[in-house]
């Protein structure tokens, strides 16, 4: 899968640290946490961790929500600690996201907006991911409202009577001087945390409940378009408040059938959270949209994942026949990498790596030159070819594709190659043997490729619409803006899985073009 971040990402990284320490003053001045004047400095602290390390600050924030835990019962405590480091790899995700969206869930259950939390989780995570989230966010508001000793926290019932004693009494003055872990040992009693799990009675809310929460997140995350679709924001507009009215519709019925309803306020609760939900898709569509990450250098030889158009330019020109430039012309390139070649030559050496790649050439350069194009190799592991027509780029770069998954498949090699392809039409030089030397072209399909992952083919949308009377499948992957590329591009990629073959591909695209020149030679004047 292809590396996505934001836009505004250093804003957005500040944000989340604000949020880190929003959800710690949060939880803590709730919470009967003590010295309350040690509370400023480890919510900054908390902020600061979020913005250079989110990882340290999930447990950073984790482990003081833990004290009070700990101090009023050792076993809920050793619990709750035992769950965090289970799900630390998910709770991680997105840099401490998934674990903000599970407490700020519980907290905004608490406030009012319970729903908000089921579209974020579904706008951020997708359907599953964000059911899942949305379902742990439910269950964690459920204990913490037992633990509490309340029969409601908000719109969540939690299933204990209205007797229930809160598990918070007789805390230690001074939480951060852990001398009081001695006599919390002494007074381990695990029938207190038993009597915080819901009994037979309690325990269809306990999973009905959650599960009308997951249902709406994934209800956001399938209406959701992928990043860099055309209409991606609008559909956040739509499947944010879906999520919550499918939440909230679900939930309310999982009470009425328990005599569990909250003594009033759920109109108030879907209202704002319907409000929250729009909040938080507007602003992550039009203030921290997603987008490709942009990829770095990874070798200084070849042309390597997120290579800048400097570094090609130089492999190209030192190549061979860099002297010897004949004329500019109008033409379409491809190129091509190995997908992680600076790990495929660590892991095998240098010698067995070039022989991949010689395999590599041996295989693809004469259907490159079958498809007539002319072709070099760029110094290192990838190819780069000039077309006269388009159609034959795309076609020999799916014919490409096909030619490799057969000779993985095969068992041929140690190990399976697995290349990205970018194709782009426009100004070009070419050497004395017609092949690509430099130009604008040359420029723009890279950073192209330089969006692809393995086993893609992705080409400028001038080049596909070229292409849309053939029968190869495409598909739009939204427009890009890339680096050093003035004017924003439309990614489209090649299904070439799906794709006919070349003769067939031909056939048919020139067979509509030329249907096309007939038509208007027809209906031209004499």
């Amino acid at each position: 899968m292809r590396r996505m971040t934001v836009k505004n990402e250093r804003v957005y990284r500040w944000v989340h640290g604000a949020l880190f320490a929003g959800l710690l003053w949060a939880a803590l001045t709730s919470l009967p946490f003590s010295p309350y004047a040690t509370i400023p400095f480890l919510v900054l602290a908390a902020g600061v961790a979020a913005v250079v390390a989110p990882a340290a600050a999930v447990l950073m924030t984790a482990g003081l929500l833990a004290l009070p835990l700990l101090a009023a019962d050792l076993v809920t405590g050793l619990v709750f600690i035992i769950l965090v480091v289970v799900l630390f790899p998910f709770l991680a995700r997105h840099s401490g996201g998934a674990f903000l969206v599970v407490a700020y869930g519980v907290l905004l259950s608490y406030a009012g907006p319970a729903w908000a939390v089921v579209a974020v989780a579904g706008l951020m995570f997708g359907a599953s991911g964000g059911a899942a989230l949305a379902a742990l966010a439910c269950i964690a508001t459920q204990f913490s409202a037992r633990l509490a000793g309340l029969v409601h926290a908000g719109a969540v019932a939690s299933g204990a009577p209205a007797t229930a004693s809160p598990v918070f009494a007789n805390l230690p003055a001074d939480m951060l001087d852990l001398s009081w872990l001695q006599t919390a040992f002494e007074a381990a009693d695990p029938s207190v945390f038993l009597g915080t799990l819901p009994g037979a009675a309690a325990m269809p809310l306990f999973v009905l409940q959650p599960l009308a929460w997951a249902a709406g997140a994934a209800t956001t995350g399938a209406l959701l378009r992928p990043a860099g679709s055309r209409h991606r924001a609008l559909s956040a507009l739509v499947a944010a408040p879906a999520g919550v009215i499918v939440a909230a519709t679900a939930h309310l019925i999982v009470l009425g059938a328990y005599e569990a309803l909250p003594p009033g306020g759920a109109a108030v609760a879907l209202s704002l959270s319907l409000g929250g939900a729009l909040f938080f898709a507007g602003v992550r569509e039009w203030v921290f949209s997603p987008v490709i990450a942009r990829r770095r250098p990874a070798r200084p030889a070849g042309i390597g994942e997120g290579v800048d158009v400097e570094e090609l330019l130089r492999l190209i020109a030192s190549a061979e026949d860099t002297l010897a430039s004949q004329h500019a012309t109008t033409a379409s390139v491809l190129i091509t990498d190995v997908q992680a070649f600076s790990a495929l030559t660590e892991r095998h050496g240098s010698l067995a790596s070039a022989r991949l790649i010689q395999q590599q050439r041996d295989l693809l350069v004469p259907l490159i030159e079958k498809a007539g194009g002319r072709c070099k190799s760029t110094g290192g592991d990838g190819l780069v070819a000039a077309f006269s027509d388009p159609l034959d780029a795309l076609c020999a770069a799916a014919e490409m594709q096909r030619a490799l998954e057969r000779h993985n498949a095969a068992g041929n090699a140690d190990e399976a190659i697995v290349i990205r392809a970018g194709i782009a039409t426009g100004e070009l030089v070419l050497d004395r043997g017609g092949r690509p030397f430099i130009g604008n072209a040359i420029n723009l399909a890279a950073r192209i490729m330089d969006c692809a992952e393995g086993g893609q083919v992705l080409v400028s949308g001038d080049v596909a619409e070229a292409a849309r009377a053939s029968a190869l499948p495409l598909t739009s992957r939204g427009t890009f803006e890339l680096k050093n590329i003035s004017v924003p591009v439309e990614l489209v990629e090649v299904l070439w899985e799906h794709a006919p073959d070349r003769a067939d591909t031909l056939r048919s695209g020139r067979a509509v073009l030329g249907a096309v020149r007939a038509a208007i030679n027809t209906k031209a004047p004499a």
